[in-house]
């Protein structure tokens, strides 16, 4: 048994008496945060909670097309295969345990696989960083690729228009963001000549969004060939936002890795949008690196993946069965996401004051609101409250993805609720339309 006494004494060298009697009298409260709080906000949320706070003035039944969620009316039930693979893992009781940081062996070889039989794209597994969905993927590779400013400097390039979440959690790292443009005019592909421009010794990556959120555009593969030949001159990576790939219908996906001979790519993708499962957040970071001159990020992604202990284990004991889903399952899937995509392209084309190209990957069609159309409604912001307020129709305006004038519809419910939009965002802009 310790000496009671003996510990006593210990303790009272180690920790000084608090001196009561030192602490100003009045003394409030001075509990702070980080400044990269506010700075970290997502603008998508944010933009929800502030149009939607006061109910519609219509007794319409809301339409929410809002948020990239294709369970929410449901687009189409999640392959069987799954489902039954989900219910296995946890009635076996094998699979609640601890996990390696970076994910289990079996779960990031059927990455590997997947990867092999998608996009013809070879892995080794220990390439792959498993991660609680892709937002978490960025994250890591952030930290990993950015150094505090006092070390080094660094900027990042994005892509405008473009997903929110890349701001929100660059916000509170030093690195500059710079944006590069996407052209409506040319599919909203990428501006390469700003690509060039922006790209210097201090630039750590390029993002790409392919297929794209929020513009629904599907990237052609010269220019991907072009761009990676912009990163080979500057010699600067690409992490490559894929969760949307493979989901186009006007052309085939050309996963950016299978033309990389040299640039490495980072590619993220995962089960939320594809297999329409996003509440199960589940994603992974696959570096292909053709030349060998990535072993840092590639040690990065492994330390940092450790930080944590990786994804949920019943996911991952489910994966293998989940990522071998038949073709046929995706088939579904992608007609009834092209068929909304014809009913909305069609409703916006024919309505006075808006315009659009029409999507071909993703699960979204990005509108343009001409400037001059709507007098009384002063911006995006005011055009999707408005909407709302009046035909129960939530959209998301532009400016969350770095665009105003514009909004995106996401194209995931039933056609006849997306014909249902399209009446509604017609009877809305003929009352507000002027010439």
């Amino acid at each position: 048994m310790p000496d009671i006494r003996l510990l006593n004494a210990q303790n009272s060298h180690s920790e000084a008496p608090v001196k009561i009697s030192s602490i100003k009298a009045g003394r409030t409260w001075n509990i702070r945060i980080s400044p990269s709080v506010d700075r970290s906000k997502n603008p998508i949320r944010e933009t929800l909670a502030s149009i939607t706070a006061n109910a519609p003035s219509t007794s319409k039944v809301p339409i929410n097309l809002g948020l990239g969620d294709p369970t929410h009316y449901p687009l189409h039930p999640p392959p069987a295969a799954a489902i039954a693979a989900v219910e296995c893992a946890v009635s076996g009781g094998r699979a609640n345990g601890y996990l390696n940081g970076v994910g289990s062996m079996e779960a990031r070889q059927a990455v590997v696989d997947y990867h092999k039989r998608w996009d013809g794209v070879d892995y080794d597994a220990s390439d792959i960083v498993l991660t609680h969905g892709v937002g978490q993927a960025l994250d890591l590779l952030f930290s990993v690729m950015i150094p505090p400013a006092s070390v080094e400097r660094a900027n990042i390039l994005v892509p405008r228009p473009g997903f929110a979440q890349y701001t929100a959690l660059l916000a509170d790292l030093d690195a500059e963001i710079r944006y590069y443009d996407c052209i409506e005019e040319n599919d909203w592909e990428v501006d390469l000549d700003m690509v060039d421009q922006l790209c210097d010794e201090d630039t750590r990556a390029i993002i790409l969004t392919n297929p794209s959120n929020p513009c629904g555009s599907n990237y052609s593969r010269e220019v991907l060939k072009d761009l990676l030949k912009v990163a080979e001159r500057h010699k600067v990576p690409i992490i490559a936002d894929e969760i949307y790939g493979h989901m186009t219908w006007s052309s085939p996906f050309t996963p950016l890795a299978s033309l990389s001979k040299s640039v490495p790519i980072i590619t993220l993708s995962g089960l939320s949008k594809r297999f329409l499962v996003p509440g199960w957040r589940f994603g992974w970071a696959a570096l292909h690196d053709p030349l060998g001159v990535a072993a840092d990020v590639k040690r990065g992604m492994a330390v940092w993946g450790n930080r944590f202990m990786g994804p949920n284990s019943i996911i991952q004991a489910a994966l293998p069965t989940i990522l071998a889903t038949e073709s046929e399952w995706f088939d579904e899937v992608i007609y009834k996401i092209e068929t909304l995509a014809k009913i909305v392209y069609q409703g916006l084309s024919d309505t006075p004051g808006l315009s659009t190209t029409f999507p071909s990957g993703a699960m979204y069609c990005f509108a343009k609101i001409s400037r001059d159309a709507f007098p009384d409604l002063e911006d995006d912001v005011a055009f999707a409250t408005a909407l709302y307020n009046e035909e129960a129709v939530f959209v998301l305006p532009g400016i969350c993805f770095g665009m105003p004038g514009y909004f995106r519809i996401v194209l995931a419910t039933p056609s006849d609720v997306m014909t249902d939009v399209v009446e509604r965002v017609q009877g809305f802009c003929d009352r507000h339309y002027r010439l």
